[in-house]
């Protein structure tokens, strides 16, 4: 199809205008991750400083008693699965990525699902939902956010226990890198978290009630990681994304300003043709006038 120089040129303006935009959102995304990245070393030392004051509260309880104050249900087989997507788009396919990682095995497989476009990409999927929260457009707002995914959590297990909770989120690593991690939430690991300590820590509360306050704590600490580092993720993998868009807007302005080139020389040449054309024809008429 062939163009005009002003078709050429009005769609190099456009492209020019986008890039304008990717680059915008490539820089927004940078900053994004970047805050989100200083922020993961306090929320990981968190999560393991309460681990930490759990296992200490575990030695002054009997094991069969912390058991019992852990368990998410009634004997249900159903696994609860929080699924951290992506709150906003452009971000590569993220959320696709996150979606294919769910299991499709038995036992049942429920889905709490977070993150508005991962709402919106499960919908086309028809992916039975049980329930479903935003995630963040900062890092700031991780502490709430978490707070109020325990509060979905609790609601949704009190409407129908089940066997475990299990998190599926992207973790970020160093560098440019993540990767999607499965992960336990619920019902504690109490092995794991079992510690004698070096001496018995003073309390002033009975540890029972120490061991139920601890894991409330430290369940939402949990989902503050989750969530930050999900954050973290979907502003990498959106940073990434952009910066292919702009190398491709770039190759792209090229091959416009190239055309636009090519049109604008062969208009000169058109002109030049016809104006020598002009002169050869006043000339022969010319030579006729001046004849013998």
């Amino acid at each position: 199809m062939n163009r005009t120089a002003a078709e050429v040129q009005a769609r190099l303006a456009t492209t020019q205008s986008f890039g304008g935009l990717v680059s915008a959102l490539r820089g927004m995304a940078a900053a994004r991750t970047e805050r989100a990245r200083t922020r993961i070393a306090g929320a990981d030392a968190y999560s393991r400083t309460v681990a930490a004051a759990i296992g200490q509260a575990l030695a002054l309880l009997p094991a069969n008693a912390a058991a019992a104050r852990t368990s998410t249900g009634d004997g249900s087989d159903d696994v609860l699965w929080l699924v951290f997507g992506a709150e906003q788009g452009f971000n590569g396919g993220y959320t696709e990525r996150v979606l294919d990682a769910l299991p499709t095995t038995k036992p049942t497989t429920r889905i709490v699902l977070l993150g508005e476009q991962a709402k919106r990409i499960a919908h086309v999927r028809r992916l039975p939902i049980e329930a479903h929260a935003p995630l963040v457009a900062h890092a700031g707002a991780v502490i709430p956010a978490s707070e109020r995914l325990r509060s979905l959590l609790l609601d949704t297990l009190a409407r129908k226990p089940a066997a475990s909770v299990e998190l599926l989120f992207g973790e970020l690593g160093a560098g440019n890198h993540f990767e999607l991690r499965r992960q336990r939430l619920l019902p504690l690991d109490l092995d794991t978290l079992r510690a004698a300590p070096a001496q018995a820590p003073r309390v002033h509360q009975p540890p029972a009630e120490l061991l139920h306050l601890l894991a409330g704590e430290y369940v939402t600490a949990r989902l503050a990681r989750a969530v930050l580092h999900s954050h973290a993720v979907e502003n990498l993998a959106r940073l990434s994304a952009m910066a292919a868009a702009q190398e491709n807007v770039a190759k792209l302005g090229e091959s416009l300003q190239a055309e636009l080139r090519q049109l604008r020389q062969e208009a000169i040449t058109a002109e030049v043709v016809e104006l020598a054309a002009g002169l050869r024809s006043l000339r022969a008429r010319s030579d006729e006038a001046t004849g013998p």
